[in-house]
């Protein structure tokens, strides 16, 4: 990698990190490419140099949530831990900091909406890449009697994926203190007879 590749990937985070915050504060629909170049601190050409639209901005965005979270929820996996400690840890991490400002931010409800018409391909693909990581992960804890065998581990996680969807819902704290629930319940629910 040369100085100019990094200098160009840290352009493109920094513009990233602008965009999630324009988003935030404006909505995807109110949001300008200007908008996104000033927060960046550069000029809305430059812009263009890295992005072709606002919809190349946020489909990046999406992409960068589900590296993130893939990695945090394999990191949090991977903790000896009883079921219930790990779950809770593993569904933290998959809503990571951008699911705190989607349920803080009045835009979230559309930038959702925005991330599912414009995203459709990456989110079918980063949440096939989260359940495999869970339905790994329960096939290894009941290979190891820490949780009873399952007849289908790749249905167990989609359930899992499903309803951490279903209570996504504001405020923030409502939804962490769900989010505690739901995994202590699948623990409690996946231990040995």
């Amino acid at each position: 990698m040369t100085a100019q590749d990094d200098e160009g990937g840290g352009k493109q985070k920094a513009i990233l990190k602008a965009a999630f915050t324009c988003f935030s504060q404006y909505g995807f629909r109110r949001t300008s490419m200007e908008d996104i170049a000033a927060a960046a601190g550069m000029s809305r050409p430059a812009l263009y140099l890295h992005f072709r639209n606002k919809t190349d901005i946020f489909r990046s965005l999406v992409q960068v949530y589900y590296d993130d979270a893939i990695r945090m929820v394999a990191q949090a996996l991977s903790e000896p831990a009883p079921p219930e400690a790990v779950l809770q840890n593993a569904f933290r991490a998959q809503s990571g900091q951008i699911g705190e400002a989607l349920l803080t931010s009045p835009h979230g409800a559309e930038l959702l909406d925005t991330g599912n018409a414009t995203s459709a391909d990456i989110v079918a693909a980063g949440e096939a890449r989260l359940a495999g990581l869970y339905a790994n992960w329960l096939r290894q804890q009941a290979r190891s009697g820490l949780i009873a065998p399952l007849p289908d581990t790749h249905g167990t996680a989609r359930l899992f994926m499903a309803a951490l969807k279903g209570i996504k819902t504001p405020p923030y704290a409502d939804y962490i203190a769900s989010v505690e629930q739901l995994a202590r319940l699948f623990g409690r629910g996946l231990r040995p007879s």
